[in-house]
């Protein structure tokens, strides 16, 4: 179902729920009234068929859409979900994510720089050589200038700061840290002549 339509079956159940409610009452006070003998007793009865005849349409067109309409209970509910992480955002102001710690910032943009310029993957343009930044970010960690635990968003920094595709959430997980402790150590040799 389209949204428009979805929102158009939601404005005709929510225009009929006032007329089933108004009409509910009517047809119960019809019923007492019109079953007191009085000179208007014909009057009332027929008015009270009419009333019964558009409260069961209203009930008829109610149990039809109740499929297609989201009930009561689950918009409130809804809205209090809306409501809760309304709160939360506004509660914890959005922190740019970075792994790096204990630098100036010329030598965190130096440190971004040489990620973005290290050569890609040999066999997919376009791709981060996983091996080798894994190397280097495990380099800054040994260093103490990196913190590498929160795996999910330092992928999504790589990603952001190489500027290249990186490798699916399991295989950058395996790889970072890197177990090449020769090659991390060459990296690390490296990072500190850069940072000097």
């Amino acid at each position: 179902m389209s949204p428009r339509t979805a929102k158009i079956l939601y404005k005709i159940d929510r225009t009929i729920r006032p007329v089933f409610e108004i009409t509910s009452v009517l047809t119960l006070i019809l019923m007492v009234v019109a079953a007191i003998d009085t000179p208007a007793k014909q009057v009332l009865t027929y008015i009270l068929y009419a009333v019964a005849a558009v409260w069961a349409t209203a009930f008829v067109c109610r149990i039809c859409l109740s499929p297609f309409v989201i009930s009561d209970e689950e918009e409130d509910f809804e809205k209090k979900v809306d409501y809760i992480l309304q709160k939360k955002q506004t509660a914890q102001p959005s922190v740019p994510y970075s792994p790096l710690a204990a630098l100036s910032d010329q030598q965190e943009l130096q440190i971004k720089q040489l990620l973005h310029s290290l050569p890609e993957h040999p066999e997919k343009p376009g791709h981060i050589n996983l091996a080798l930044v894994a190397q280097y970010l495990t380099a800054l960690e040994k260093m103490g200038k990196a913190d590498l635990k929160d795996k999910r968003n330092l992928r999504m920094w790589v990603a952001q700061t190489t500027g290249k595709q990186v490798p699916s959430s399991s295989q950058f997980n395996e790889a970072v840290p890197s177990r090449a402790a020769s090659k991390v150590a060459t990296a690390r040799k490296e990072l500190e002549n850069l940072l000097q």
